[in-house]
């Protein structure tokens, strides 16, 4: 625990990506969220730039697991890049060398990233988001 917590404090930004699990979060990432923020009045969180996306088979792409997740770092005090980045997972999404195959998502990912760079590169710059976190 010890170790996580300074690895996000160190951070400068954090990117989360998450699968769906029954409309959710999974556990794992709600624990490691709850390590986060304990002992009371010690969180690692607060000030630090997110963005939240992940993947599903499914037709909305874990756009459920993502409004939950936003709302769990929201409490934690993290500044949320707004916007949405749902992946719906199909067979030939990635390639046999872990790629991203498809070209419109690989460019949609990379925009989205772009814009997480550019969103988190506003807190770096403000001397009072540095005092703050």
């Amino acid at each position: 625990m010890v170790r996580f917590k300074s690895e996000v404090e160190a951070s400068d930004a954090l990117l989360f990506v998450t699968p769906e699990y029954s409309r959710s979060i999974p556990a794992v990432l709600k624990n490691a969220i709850e390590w986060g923020s304990r002992p009371w009045g010690k969180t690692s969180w607060p000030n630090k730039p997110a963005a939240v996306t992940g993947t599903s088979p499914g037709a909305i792409g874990a756009a459920v697991v993502q409004q939950h997740l936003k709302s769990v770092l929201g409490a934690q005090g993290l500044h949320l890049l707004g916007g949405e980045a749902y992946i719906t997972f199909k067979p030939d999404l990635v390639d046999a060398d872990n790629n991203v195959a498809d070209e419109s998502v690989r460019g949609f990912l990379k925009a989205f990233i772009d814009n997480f760079s550019a969103f988190a590169s506003r807190f770096a710059a403000t001397p009072a988001s540095r005092a703050a976190a």
